[in-house]
């Protein structure tokens, strides 16, 4: 079972496989915000989900800590967006992503995204 540590000295989230480091997922602190910059998993571990339950682990310490979420890295927007238990640590509530390069529909009396 993966483990993940924060190391606050090194602005990143850690990692471990077996006791090993597998990868870290880096950030910065702006007052009550922490921007995630990006995430890295080491060549070894690819295709093994940790990106996921990295990123999944720094979202449950972020909501434990009060803080907002800036995702900064493409893929940690898009754990948030596969798991939307964790919208509620953006500042403010984007438009869904683009999908195959079109924009959603959206229905001009209710300003919604129509599905």
């Amino acid at each position: 079972m993966p483990a993940v540590r924060d190391d606050p000295t090194h602005s990143q989230f850690i990692i471990f496989s077996d006791g090993t480091v597998a990868g870290t997922l880096t950030y910065r602190i702006k007052g009550a915000e922490i921007w995630f910059l990006k995430t890295t998993i080491d060549r070894g571990f690819r295709n093994q989900q940790l990106d996921t339950f990295l990123i999944i682990s720094a979202l449950d310490f972020v909501h434990r800590r009060q803080l907002m979420v800036r995702p900064m890295d493409p893929l940690v927007k898009k754990i948030i967006y596969e798991h939307p238990e964790y919208l509620h640590l953006l500042p403010h509530r984007p438009h869904p992503p683009v999908r195959h390069g079109r924009h959603p529909v959206v229905n001009q009396s209710a300003r919604h995204p129509v599905a």
